[in-house]
Formats: C-alpha cells, sequence, structure tokens
C-alpha cells in the first residue's frame, strides 16, 4: 500500500497507462469475487460499521423514495445496508467488473427484488462511465471504497460527474482509505488487517491477500485535501461523518 500524498501531480497518464491500471484492479476484484464477502467482513476493520453509518446516513439525509447510483458497487453491500434501513429506496448499480454486479444484483433481488433500477458495467478510468445513466438524476451517489483506488486526476474528474448527475440537493457519500502527514493509522489499520487474515482460513485468507498485494492500486492523501477537491467541485456542507483509523466516511451536498 503505497501513500501517493505527495504525487497528487500523478503526471500526465496516456490511455495505456490508465487501461493497466484499470485492468489490474478489476481483474482483482473478478478473480475473487465468490471470496469478497467472508473476506471483507472478517479480515478488513471497520467494514461493517462503515456500511450501517452509510445507511444511517442515507436514512437521514433522502426523502423516502430515494434513487440511488452505488458507484463501484460490488457485490452489493452498500446497496444491500441501505435498502435495510429504506426498503423504498431504488438502486443503480454500476461496477468495472460484471462478476460483481452479478453477484450484486442476485443478492439485492433475494432482499428486495423491485429495488434494482438497473445495472451497467463501466469503468471509472473512462469518460464514459457514466453514458446511459439516467438523465434526470439520482438523489444519492453513494461509493464505499472505491475513489480510493483512481489517480488523482481521475479521482477530480470522476466527482465533477458525480456533481453533474445528481439532482439538486442530491448526496454524495464516499467511504475511503487517507492518509495523514505524521500520523500511523494506515500502519495501525494493516497491522489489523494481517491480525485478522490469521484467524480466517490461511489458504482463503493467503489467495485474497496475495490477489489485491498484486493487483491492486490504491491512491491515499489527506481527507483536508480530498474536502477541498470536492469543494472546488461545488459540494457543499462537507463533512466527515465517520472514522476507524485511516477509513472514513465523507459526505457532501449538491446545492439545493
Amino acid at each position: 500500500m503505497v501513500d501517493t500524498h505527495m504525487k497528487e501531480a500523478n503526471l500526465k497518464r496516456s490511455d495505456e497507462d490508465y487501461a493497466m491500471i484499470e485492468n489490474s484492479t478489476i481483474s482483482c476484484y473478478d478473480d475473487h469475487t465468490r471470496l469478497y464477502d467472508t473476506y471483507q467482513f472478517a479480515v478488513v476493520p471497520g467494514y461493517r460499521e462503515m456500511l450501517d453509518i452509510v445507511a444511517k446516513t442515507a436514512a437521514r439525509y433522502l426523502s423516502m423514495q430515494p434513487k440511488i447510483l452505488d458507484l463501484g458497487c460490488g457485490t452489493g453491500n452498500a446497496s444491500m445496508s441501505i435498502l435495510r434501513e429504506m426498503p423504498s429506496a431504488s438502486i443503480f448499480l454500476l461496477d468495472g467488473s460484471e462478476k460483481m454486479i452479478c453477484a450484486a444484483s442476485e443478492k439485492i433481488a433475494s432482499l428486495n427484488p423491485g429495488a434494482i433500477l438497473g445495472s451497467r458495467v463501466a469503468d471509472l478510468f473512462r469518460e464514459n462511465w457514466s453514458e446511459e445513466l439516467d438523465h434526470e438524476g439520482y438523489d444519492c451517489i453513494v461509493s464505499t471504497l472505491v475513489l480510493e483506488h483512481l489517480p488523482f486526476d481521475r479521482y477530480k474528474a470522476v466527482i465533477r460527474e458525480c456533481f453533474r448527475i445528481l439532482k439538486q440537493g442530491g448526496w454524495l457519500l464516499a467511504s475511503e482509505g487517507y492518509s495523514e502527514e505524521g500520523s500511523d493509522m494506515q500502519e495501525w489499520f494493516f497491522q489489523e488487517i494481517e491480525e485478522r487474515r490469521m484467524k480466517l482460513d490461511l489458504e482463503l485468507s493467503d489467495f485474497v491477500a496475495q490477489l489485491r498485494n498484486e493487483k491492486e492500486m490504491h491512491y491515499y492523501t489527506t481527507k483536508a485535501r480530498k474536502m477541498e477537491w470536492w469543494e472546488d467541485t461545488g459540494f457543499q456542507h462537507i463533512n466527515v461523518l465517520w472514522q476507524y483509523l485511516c477509513l472514513a466516511l465523507m459526505a457532501g451536498q449538491k446545492e439545493i
């Protein structure tokens, strides 16, 4: 895991560079879709609590029948948490991995089959990721442990597009990993991961951990810096609503 706080410039990347990063991260999740939930819930510190806070935040700030885009939906855990809190919500699933979308769709259909608005396989590394989404906009965009995989120039482009497709008064809720200068929170976080991994089936745990170490790309910076990027985009009422070590949930609203 590399702290890229000092690499905000990211230099100019070619399409080939993006394709390499994109394919590496997406293939990582394609390769362990079946094991994703087992690993996440058992190994990632604060993961279940993070999902609960996302759901409670959505229930507090959104109308009773919100239209939500799950950006980088994975196996649908954030959407499932929201639907347990708000059964009347409608969800559109978007992810770079078709296998993940299939897993999410099956899971959500078992809980609330009418909740899925639609789905799309799309890569956030591509400029056209938001094509075919509802032009009337969304009340909320939820993204859990996704945006941290984007180089900073792509990150800024994606949140600009999120701002555009949100309805007036809509919310962006994003949980990500962060790095803070002079803090050992990341080291502490990854130590906890290792301790939790040892309590799992080691063959399963080693497979997922090695896959992520080899293929996953992360781009960390401070919460303050990302809050500035959100503010520059036009988001208001930006706050960090929850944090566990280096993992935090940030919320921002498009002006009403």
